[in-house]
């Protein structure tokens, strides 16, 4: 599982009404991420 997509407003519900999908949260102010 090396696919890395990057999810945005416009491909959310494609990507995620496929199916299971994995989705991890990442934001560069976030530290903890």
């Amino acid at each position: 599982m090396n696919d890395y997509i990057v999810l945005n407003e416009q491909n959310f519900d494609e990507v995620t009404s496929k199916g299971v999908a994995l989705v991890d949260f990442w934001a560069t102010w976030c530290g903890p991420c």
